[in-house]
C-alpha cells in the first residue's frame, strides 16, 4: 500500500509544535511530507497530497496568513478527498465562526464550551490562561494531561479511555452533521489547573475532544488536545490510524507539483552537513545562555519562553547524524541557504542577548529570531525528508544489502 502525501503547516501562526507532527510521521515511516507555508499553499501546493497538518499557535494570526486565498486552498484540498488534520489552533481554524479573519474558513459545525463573556479568576499561568475573541474571550480551564474516551466509531473504535495534552485547545458541541468521536471524560495527576476545579469539570467534561466533519470527499479531524504529542503512545497511534486508514489520494494526483532536488554528492553533501551542524551548534551554545534570563515574549497572542527557541534547533540538530552518514543529500530550492540562515539566526540570538544584557525592549528582535527558526526548521526538514525518502526508494527494490547511499568511503 502506498504511503500517503501528507503536508504540514508551518507558515505564519504555526507555533513549535508542528515539530510534533514530523517527529511522529517519521516514527512511522512516513517520509512523504511537505512543509507549507501560507504562500506555498496559496500558490496550489496542496493540490494531489493526501493530508494536511495544522498543529498549535495563534489561531488568528493563521487566518490573516492564509487569508481568502488559503482557505479556497483548504477546501478544495477537503473537497478532492484531502484529510484536514487540525490540533489545538489548528482545529479552532475550521469551526464556524462570525469574526473577522476567522470567518473565511467556516468549514465545521460545533459551539466552543470554553468561551465565555466574563473571564473568572486564574489560579496560574495567568500569561497563558486566555485570549480575546472578539467581545468574549477563550479561556483554557487546564492545561498538561486529560482523559478522553473514544466512542465506537472509526477510526477509534476499540480505542477506549486514553490521555493526551492539552494546550489551549477547544471543547467541542458539535451540530449539524458533525461527529464526535472522543469527549473529555475526566483528569489525571498530571492536569493542571488554571481555575476552580469544578469549573474546569463543568467547561471539559462530557464535551467533544475529537470530532470528524465529511466534506466533500474528504474529512475534516478536529482535535482540542494534542494527539500529535510524541509522549502519548496510543494518541500517536490515533493520528497514523486516520492517516492510514482514512486519508485517499485525492483527485488531481498526476497534478502534483514534483520536487526537483538538486542532490549533492559525497564530499559536497558531507561538507554541507558539516556546516549546517557548525552552525546549528553555535547557535545551540548562545540560547543555552539565554534561557538562564527570566525573558518571555508576547508575539501575537501567544507567549513564548527562550525554550521555545531550543526546540527549533534541537529538531535540526538530532537528525545531522543521520545526514553524516549517507553519501547523497538531496537539497530542495532553498536547501542551499540553510546554512546562511543558520548563522543569521546566531547572529540574531547574540544581539538578543546583548540588548538584554543592556536592558532593552527584545520582543521586536524575539519575534523576528522565531519567525528565522521556524523557517530554518522547514527548510532544513524538507532536505532533510527529501533525502530519507530517497533512502527509502531506494531499499525497495531489494533489502538483501545496504544501498549505495549508506555506504561510506
Amino acid at each position: 500500500m502506498k504511503n500517503p502525501s501528507i503536508a504540514i503547516y508551518t507558515g505564519q501562526g504555526s507555533s513549535h509544535s508542528w515539530l510534533w507532527f514530523a517527529d511522529l510521521f517519521e516514527a512511522s515511516g512516513l517520509y512523504d511530507l511537505r512543509l507549507l507555508d501560507e504562500d506555498r499553499i496559496k500558490a496550489g501546493e496542496l493540490k494531489g497530497l493526501s493530508a494536511l497538518a495544522v498543529s498549535g499557535g495563534d489561531t488568528f494570526a493563521m487566518a490573516e496568513g492564509l487569508g481568502n486565498k488559503g482557505a479556497s486552498a483548504i477546501e478544495a484540498f477537503v473537497r478532492a478527498g484531502g484529510i484536514y488534520l487540525g490540533s489545538c489552533a489548528g482545529a479552532y481554524l475550521p469551526l464556524r465562526s462570525s469574526k473577522d479573519l476567522l470567518n473565511r474558513f467556516n468549514f465545521v459545525e460545533a459551539r466552543v464550551s470554553n468561551l465565555t463573556s466574563v473571564l473568572p479568576e486564574p489560579k496560574q499561568f495567568k500569561e497563558k490562561f486566555s485570549q480575546p475573541y472578539g467581545c468574549s474571550f477563550i479561556f483554557h480551564p487546564v492545561r498538561e494531561e486529560v482523559q478522553l474516551s473514544a466512542n465506537e466509531r472509526m477510526p477509534l473504535n476499540g480505542t477506549g479511555t486514553f490521555t493526551a495534552p492539552l494546550y489551549g485547545g477547544p471543547a467541542m458541541v458539535p451540530y449539524d452533521r458533525t461527529e464526535t468521536l472522543a469527549c473529555y471524560s475526566g483528569f489525571t495527576e498530571r492536569t493542571a489547573f488554571l481555575v476552580d476545579r469544578e469549573l474546569a469539570r463543568k467547561t471539559l467534561i462530557g464535551k467533544a475532544a475529537i470530532i470528524r466533519k465529511k466534506w466533500g470527499a474528504g474529512f475534516f479531524y478536529l482535535s482540542g488536545p494534542h494527539l500529535e504529542d510524541p509522549r502519548y503512545a496510543i494518541a500517536n497511534k490515533l493520528v497514523v490510524r486516520v492517516i492510514r486508514n482514512e486519508t485517499r489520494e485525492a483527485s488531481g494526483l498526476k497534478q502534483r507539483s514534483p520536487i526537483v532536488p538538486l542532490v549533492l554528492e559525497k564530499d559536497e553533501a558531507r561538507q554541507w552537513v558539516r556546516e549546517v551542524k557548525r552552525e546549528v551548534s553555535n547557535a545551540r551554545i548562545v540560547v543555552a545562555g539565554i534561557e538562564n534570563y527570566s525573558l518571555s515574549w508576547r508575539i501575537g497572542w501567544k507567549t513564548y519562553e527562550p525554550l521555545k527557541m531550543r526546540v527549533f534547533l534541537e529538531a535540526i540538530w538530532k537528525r545531522l547524524k543521520s545526514l553524516e552518514q549517507v553519501n547523497r543529500v538531496h537539497l530542495s530550492p532553498r536547501g542551499p541557504g540553510v546554512v546562511k540562515a543558520a548563522e543569521q539566526i546566531t547572529w540574531q540570538l547574540r544581539e538578543l542577548k546583548k540588548t538584554s544584557d543592556q536592558g532593552q525592549e527584545t520582543n521586536p528582535l524575539a519575534e523576528k529570531i522565531f519567525q528565522g527558526l521556524r523557517t530554518l526548521a522547514q527548510d532544513f526538514l524538507t532536505v532533510y525528508f527529501q533525502t530519507k525518502k530517497a533512502v527509502a526508494d531506494e531499499v525497495k527494490p531489494s533489502r538483501s544489502s545496504a544501498p549505495a547511499i549508506y555506504q561510506r568511503n
